[in-house]
Order: structure tokens, then C-alpha cells, then sequence
């Protein structure tokens, strides 16, 4: 098929020109606008990009460093992308800054949203840069976003800019100007590979992922050929792809790629609903059963009407897909890395500040045999997260997508099984006990080959290396920690370490249990390094007076409700009814305490995993239990702690968008 090209150029956005009012320490910003007259169409055979305009479409009167929460609710500049043709299309947004332009891009904030979705504020210097600029004169490009059509599928845009609420009168932005052009670029395609079964929810790539198989043999990665099968859901193969390292250039369908070109791997999760399958009386404590069952979930896309059960036989449209209103959400395959990592204690990093946080993102690595990244605040975790590629709304995993990995994996889709667990004590990812436990964690290396009725045994190893009681992620063994059972699931969901997710309780200030705020820790010294209030400062277990009711100069919660999961307060750990519906804590009861050895520990009625609910001494859920957890590790397994840094907790990323 000849492939058509067309560039769409030129729509004048608007014109920031900034100056000083001298009144003091106070200045004003000053932006100015040109209006487009009429609707611009650019149309080839079969392709056309409408440009509507509305009357002054970017127009801020004596405007000055703004909130983002302000800069969102700016009228916006509207644009179209409209598909005519029966080919599938792909396009490229992107922003070039005139000649003129002589403020620096790290100053200006924009959002750019699908009409009907909430923008997400985004620095301008953290889009890609691209040099085949195509105004002439122009001095830098962004690549706002890539994406595809369907066929006679149409997108609205709407673009909102303003200057960023950091900006001090100490930086160099007085008299300066910003003047920009959106460029849409749009070619034909051939049609991708699509999957009937998921009702329009197959994967979406943007921007730096491109899509792989894996060797089902070795583990070893090609670049995937979209137009053909790279993965089947009916099959339990469910999508991979990868973010490669800077400066590594995308090889092409049906390429191998370089295990050492890989930066991170990330699995599609399709949008679905799920049927409810636990009555209100197993949402609590009781008597432990096996309750195991394959979980019904049917993909439904986001245009369809959302499902909104609440009790057993009623279907419920999960809700780590509604937040962020999108056909699914790429998880990192496994635990987040530390890149350049030698050991696992060095892996253990946790940055000074925010801006400190900021910087630590190009840490990240996804990959299998590197050191999990531990003994991180939740705070720094979310500010890594979000910071580590902002554009696809990267972010530390909610509880609820936690949730939406465990249902899917048992479901007809997934393994429907108990997932092996990464026995490994070295915190390499990837890993994969050689023998399933047969019982939770006892405080003692319980060997298999001594007592298989009450074995738990764990090991270290060498990156890349089987250890004595577990297998490397190239060695095929390892699959047994998927949670597909084959190469293309999520791993680290049992084991390993211990995953915080952004899900916290209530901080409880008015005395209800539900403020709308989220608890930041326990107390002073056990904290999640976010400010606000603390829930149980009178909670000390060393002997000193940690009493401070209140976090002050740390890292601001997040105002944005779609990256954080809350739980109304409570000062048990056995509230199970205080669960969301679709996050894998409350439907997996009932639930009991039961020892091991000399540990008592409580577990559900889904593989025995490990259940303790958060409440105001440890407000913060963690998840999958720790590589020494045995049966009590798994993907249903949930515990809590208070935000600290600690050796064995690590956290893990996601990209909605």
C-alpha cells in the first residue's frame, strides 16, 4: 500500500509576552493572542484534519504564574482529527516554538486532553524534542502525542496554555515571548492487529512504546509486527511492550531488540467488567475456605455504559479503568529497578527531596534480573512515578490496578492459578521459586526436599543466574511466576519485595472518617514523607514522643483523585468491608488468623494469601507479599505499613493515557 503523508501546519496558538508592573516584589504576565479567522480544512483522498476555531481561542487578560487546577479550567484551543478513509491513519501532534520565542520551555505549562477526558498538566520541556521541525525558522519542536484512528473514527482536542505556578520573579522570564504553531501530521496505515474478543479495548501505543513478542522458549524479545497476531487474550498471551533506552532508535517489525536497548517492559491490561462473585457475609472475618474460582470478566470499551453492580451476580465495570477513562492501562511488567544497581543494597535509595525525587526518575528500570528499587517513601515512589514519563500519565499503581491484574489473571484470560512465588533474597526481579510453598512464612528457611507437607524455602542468587531455590526470568522455568503462565504475564506479583501502591485511609480531621484527605503515616518518624495529617502520632513502639499531628514542608498529596486510592478511616486491620469492590481485599473472605510456626498471620480464602487491612497505625497498603512470605505472598495477598522506607518494600509503575 503507497502510504500518504500529509502535514497539517500553522494554527497560530497565541502569543505570551511578559513584562513588570513595579509594585514591589508583584509582576504581572501579559498574553497576547491572535485570532484565527475561519476553519482551516487540509484534506487528501481520503484524510482531513478539521481546525474549528472559537473566538479568541487561548486569550488570559493581565495573566501571571497560575495553578494547575487554574490553568485547566482556561478556555481551550479546539481541534479535530478526523479518519474518512476505510485505512487506519496514524497521527503525530506536535507544538513548534516560533523564532520569536525567546521564553525558555521549562516555564510554560500546558494540557492537552481528548474532549470529555481531564488534561493533565504537563511542563512543556517534558515532551520529546524533535529536530525535523516543519515551519521554517522555527526554533524548537514537541511531540505532544501520537496515536492512531480507526476508520472514520474522529478525535476533538482541547489545548489549554498558561505559565507555570513555580515560575518566581527570580527566574528569566521578564519581557520575554512565547509564540507557538500546533502541527498535525497524519499518515495512512495498515490496519493493526485486532482481537475480536476484546470489544475494541486492544492496545493502545503512544509516543516511546513499541510493541514486542517474546520468545516462548528463552524470554528472548522482537519487535512486533502490529499488523499481524502479537498477542491473543483467548490464548492467555496478553500484550508486551517497551520503552528503550535513549538513544536506541526503534529496529523495525519482526527485529530482535537487545536485551541491553531495553529500559522498561509494561503489559496491557483491556479494559473489563467483572462479575461480582462474594456475598457481603464473606466480606469479613470467619472461617478460611477454599474459595477459588475463575473470576467472569467480559471487555467492554470505554464508549459502552459503564456497569455499576454492587452485589454478588451483578456485573461491575472495574474501576482501575473509569479514573482515567481508557481502554486499559499498561503495568510494569515487573518491580520497579534502580538502574546501575550492583546490589540490593544499593538499590535501596531514597531520594533527599522532591526535587531530588524529580531527578531520581530516569533511574527507573523495568526489567527482569535487576535489583528492585526499596526503601522509598511513598511520596518519593509517587513523585518518581509521575515524573518518569509524564505525557503517558506515568504513575505509582493505584490498590484498584493492582486488583485489575490479580481478576484478570484469574479469569479464562490469565493462569487462573496460584502464581509461583520470587523466592529470591537478593530482590532480583523475574525470579521464580523452584517448589511451591506449602505454608506461609515460619521466620526460617524451611527447605522442600526436608518437609514438602510445611516447606518454605528462599535463596539469593546472581543477576542473570539461577540461585539454589529459584530460576532466573531467561530460564523458561520461570514462568511459573507469570501470571499467565507463560512470558507474557506480570511477574513479582508474589514475592519478591513488598509493593507499596497509592492507596492510603482517610486522615480522619473531622472525626467522620471521611474527609477527603488521605492519611500521610503514622507519626513523625513513620511517615510517607507527603504533608498532611498524621493518624496515630500517640502510636510509638521505641520509646519516644513522636507527637506531631502534622507533616509541614515534605511533598503536597496529590490533588488529582485519578492517582490515588482512599479508604474511609478505621484503627483495625480487619475491616475487610472497607474495600473497594475490584482492588482484591474485601471479596476474597472470609477471612482468619492462622499460625505459622511461631507467626501469626491473617490470610484470606484465596490461596491462603496474607490479609491484613490498613487502619491508623499503618494507613498505607503494600502488596504481594516478600520474598520469604511463602504461601501467604501471592497476587491476592495485601498488608500495610505506614509510608517509611523499608528494606523490603519497593513499589511499581503504570501508564494510562
Amino acid at each position: 500500500m503507497e502510504k500518504k503523508k500529509t502535514i497539517i501546519t500553522y494554527i497560530i496558538l497565541g502569543i505570551l509576552i511578559i513584562g513588570v508592573i513595579a509594585l514591589g516584589v508583584t509582576y504581572a504576565y501579559w498574553i497576547l493572542t491572535r485570532k484565527q479567522e475561519g476553519t482551516n480544512i487540509v484534506k487528501t483522498t481520503c484524510l482531513n484534519v478539521t481546525i474549528e476555531e472559537e473566538q479568541d481561542n487561548i486569550l488570559l487578560e493581565r495573566a501571571q504564574p497560575i495553578l494547575d487546577e487554574e490553568g485547566l479550567k482556561l478556555k481551550p484551543f479546539k481541534f479535530k482529527v478526523k479518519n474518512n478513509c476505510e485505512d487506519y491513519a496514524e497521527y503525530t501532534i506536535n507544538l513548534e516554538m516560533l523564532s520569536e520565542t525567546n521564553l525558555k520551555s521549562e516555564f510554560v505549562k500546558i494540557a492537552l486532553n481528548e474532549k470529555g477526558d481531564k488534561g493533565v498538566p504537563t511542563n512543556l520541556k517534558e515532551y520529546e524534542e524533535y529536530k525535523d521541525l516543519k515551519i521554517s525558522g522555527t526554533k524548537e519542536g514537541r511531540t505532544l502525542k501520537t496515536s492512531k484512528l480507526k476508520p472514520s473514527e474522529e478525535k476533538e482536542y482541547e489545548l489549554r496554555i498558561w505559565i507555570d505556578e513555580d515560575v518566581t520573579i527570580e527566574d528569566d522570564t521578564m519581557n520575554k515571548t512565547y509564540k507557538s504553531k500546533i502541527i498535525v501530521e497524519i499518515k495512512n496505515t495498515d490496519k493493526p492487529y485486532t482481537e475480536s474478543i476484546l470489544n475494541g479495548t486492544d492496545p493502545v501505543l503512544d509516543g516511546r512504546l513499541i510493541p514486542i513478542t517474546i520468545n516462548e522458549e528463552n524470554g528472548q524479545v522482537t519487535r512486533a509486527d502490529e499488523t499481524k497476531k502479537w498477542y491473543s487474550y483467548a490464548e492467555q498471551k496478553w500484550a508486551n511492550a517497551v520503552i528503550l533506552r535513549n538513544g536506541v532508535e526503534d529496529p523495525g517489525p519482526n527485529e530482535p531488540i537487545e536485551e541491553s536497548d531495553i529500559e522498561s517492559y509494561f503489559v496491557w491490561i483491556p479494559r473489563y467488567r467483572y462479575e461480582i462473585f462474594t456475598t457481603e457475609a464473606d466480606m469479613n472475618t470467619g472461617t478460611v475456605s477454599d474459595k477459588t474460582k475463575i473470576i467472569n470478566i467480559e471487555f467492554e470499551n470505554k464508549d459502552e455504559a459503564v456497569k455499576s453492580g454492587t452485589k454478588m451476580g451483578q456485573w461491575l465495570t472495574h474501576p482501575a479503568f473509569t479514573s482515567f477513562n481508557t481502554n486499559g492501562i499498561w503495568v510494569g511488567k515487573f518491580e520497579t529497578g534502580y538502574d546501575g544497581a550492583e546490589s540490593a543494597i544499593t538499590a535501596q535509595v531514597n531520594p533527599a527531596n522532591e526535587a531530588a525525587a524529580i531527578e531520581a526518575a530516569n533511574k527507573v528500570i523495568i526489567k527482569p534480573n535487576v535489583y528492585s528499587w526499596r526503601e522509598i517513601q511513598v511520596a518519593k515512589a509517587y513523585t518518581v512515578g509521575r515524573h518518569y514519563e509524564a505525557t503517558l500519565n506515568s504513575h505509582m499503581m493505584k490498590n484498584t490496578e493492582w486488583g485489575a491484574i490479580a481478576y484478570l489473571s484469574q479469569s479464562v484470560y490469565g493462569s487462573h492459578q496460584s502464581v509461583r512465588i520470587n523466592n529470591s533474597s537478593s530482590y532480583l526481579t523475574g525470579y521464580a521459586a523452584k517448589n511451591e510453598p506449602t505454608t506461609g512464612y515460619t521466620g526460617t528457611n524451611e527447605l522442600c526436599s526436608a518437609h514438602q507437607e510445611a516447606c518454605n524455602e528462599y535463596g539469593g542468587a546472581t543477576p542473570g543466574s539461577d540461585g539454589e531455590y529459584n530460576t532466573n526470568y531467561f530460564n523458561k522455568e520461570s514462568v511459573a511466576a507469570s501470571t499467565t503462565n507463560n512470558y507474557t504475564g506480570v511477574y513479582d506479583m508474589s514475592g519478591g519485595a513488598w509493593e507499596y501502591v497509592m492507596a492510603s485511609i482517610d486522615d480522619n480531621s473531622t472525626g467522620d472518617g471521611k474527609t477527603g484527605k488521605l492519611s500521610v503515616g503514622r507519626n513523625n518518624i513513620y511517615n510517607s514523607g507527603f504533608n498532611g495529617k498524621l493518624t496515630c502520632p500517640e502510636c510509638n513502639d521505641d520509646g519516644v514522643d513522636h507527637n506531631i499531628t502534622k507533616l509541614t514542608n515534605r511533598i503536597n498529596l496529590p490533588r488529582d483523585e485519578r492517582f490515588y486510592d482512599k479508604y474511609d478511616y478505621s484503627t483495625s486491620n480487619t475491616t475487610y468491608n472497607l474495600g473497594i469492590l475490584g482492588d482484591a481485599t474485601k471479596e476474597m473472605g472470609p477471612f482468619q488468623s492462622i499460625v505459622y510456626g511461631t507467626q501469626s498471620r491473617y490470610v484470606s480464602s484465596w490461596y491462603d494469601d496474607e490479609s491484613s487491612f490498613v487502619n491508623s497505625y499503618s494507613p498505607w497498603f503494600e502488596r504481594g507479599g516478600a520474598y520469604h512470605s511463602g504461601s501467604a505472598g501471592g497476587v491476592f495477598a495485601f498488608g500495610r505499613d505506614n509510608g517509611r522506607v523499608a528494606g523490603a518494600l519497593g513499589f511499581r509503575l503504570v501508564l494510562a493515557f
